[in-house]
């Protein structure tokens, strides 16, 4: 398997996938693992509001405050706030339905615990693969969905590449 076919199996992506996105626009299937991924944010947030709220019941003391209510409901509230934003974000980029591109070459770099990121042209996006899969300071095209900063598919640019080189070997005097 070449590098771009492992990019490909990646981000579990195909063909078809890529000429939509060349053509600025999300494929179909693109469409649905965003939608997807828009609602697992509000399940988790769902989830976390409930464990919330299940740590106060079973473990404050008994009988409750009025501070612990307070405070666990602000706590809820938050979670489940932050993960309709999150929702309401990314079904708009869904319901845009358009990709945008930035090309170059780019570097992987760990953020602590926050994981691992990819920047490109002063862009920096979290990487939704695994580090292994890209190559730093190697050229790439990078298809993201505006509004959410996702990135979406990437594919080693080869046109650019193949430029780059020649551009590169004649600066070296070569």
């Amino acid at each position: 398997m070449n590098h771009r076919e492992e990019l490909l199996n990646a981000f579990h992506i195909g063909e078809e996938d890529l000429i939509a996105n060349r053509a600025g626009v999300l494929s179909a299937g693109q469409m649905r693992r965003l939608t997807r991924s828009g609602c697992l944010n509000l399940l988790g947030a769902a989830v976390l509001a409930l464990t919330i709220g299940a740590i106060l019941y079973w473990v404050a003391p008994k009988p409750l405050t009025v501070i612990q209510v307070v405070l666990a409901a602000c706590l809820a509230i938050a979670a489940l706030a932050l993960g309709v934003v999150l929702f309401l974000r990314t079904r708009t980029a869904v319901a845009a339905g358009s990709v945008e591109r930035i090309t170059g070459p780019v570097q992987v770099g760990r953020r602590g615990k926050a994981g691992w990121y990819l920047t490109l042209s002063s862009r920096s996006f979290k990487l939704p693969a695994h580090y292994w899969h890209v190559r730093n300071g190697e050229l790439y095209r990078i298809y993201f969905a505006p509004g959410i900063d996702r990135i979406v598919a990437m594919e080693p640019d080869l046109y650019i590449a193949a430029a780059w080189s020649a551009l590169v070997s004649n600066s070296d005097g070569r």
